[in-house]
Parts: structure tokens; C-alpha cells; sequence
């Protein structure tokens, strides 16, 4: 069981959309360098997370939002057998609908 929990590597609050673009790059390469995730999946990673988050501040009512980046790698070593990476993402409304939650699944693909 433990080897198919999730495990959180990164949780970003973000009260604004503007200036995100480039930290968020540069914070989610950070939390999975570890991982030896293939650059290629890294740039498909940030591609849909800031589509997400857009869509996220797109919403009147949205004044912030809560990325988390969870995978299923359990440690590093583990992950770099695999030449292959995927990943989803969840979006919902916390509470009020004033405050997004964006949740991405990242993990090593056993094929």
C-alpha cells in the first residue's frame, strides 16, 4: 500500500495571477529535480499547471489559489527507472469559491 500513496513534494499559495509564470517554472523544477523528471515532461508539467491556474483566477469570485504537486514516488531512486512520466490534475473550489485548489499527480509511468 505504501508504494502506491502519494506524496506531497510542493504546496504554492498564490494570491494573484500576475508574476507567476516565471517563479512557478523555477519552483517546480526545484521540488522535482529529485525525481530526474524528463525535461520534455517538465515543460508539458508547467504548460497545463498555468493553464489551470489561469482558468483558476479567471473566476470573479477567485482571490487566491492552492497548488499542490504530489507523486507517487516514494523516493528518487525509485523514479529513475522510468523513461516515462505522467501526470493529471484536479481543480475545485474550496469553501466559499473564493479560494481554488489545483492538485497535481505526478508519477512514474511503470510501463
Amino acid at each position: 500500500m505504501t508504494e502506491q500513496g502519494w506524496r506531497t513534494v510542493i504546496t504554492i499559495v498564490q494570491e494573484t495571477d500576475t508574476d507567476i509564470e516565471q517563479a512557478l517554472a523555477e519552483r517546480l523544477a526545484a521540488a522535482v529535480q529529485a525525481f530526474d523528471v524528463p525535461p520534455s515532461v517538465l515543460v508539458r508539467l508547467h504548460q497545463a499547471t498555468m493553464a489551470a491556474v489561469g482558468r483558476a483566477f479567471q473566476h470573479d469570485a477567485t482571490r487566491s489559489i492552492s497548488l499542490t504537486v504530489s507523486t507517487r514516488a516514494m523516493q528518487p531512486q525509485a523514479a529513475q527507472a522510468s523513461a516515462s512520466w505522467g501526470f493529471f490534475i484536479v481543480e475545485r473550489p474550496i469553501g466559499d469559491g473564493e479560494h481554488q485548489h489545483i492538485e497535481v499527480f505526478l508519477y512514474p509511468d511503470g510501463g
